[in-house]
């Protein structure tokens, strides 16, 4: 887990360091939407399951 936190972190930085603004500002919108669409994707399997298990 944390080396997955690290690598995204590692992603962006580097998109702001080797790109121009406008680019990392891009990258780092998209990896956001792609952050909340898998947490919103992970609540949606988890939930019934506790619905289940009560």
């Amino acid at each position: 887990m944390f080396s997955f936190l690290r690598f995204l972190k590692h992603i962006t930085l580097s998109a702001w360091k080797n790109a121009t603004p406008i680019q990392a500002a891009l990258i780092t919108a998209i990896l956001l939407v792609i952050i909340i669409i898998l947490i919103i994707s992970v609540v949606q399997v988890i939930v019934p399951f506790t619905y289940i298990a009560i």
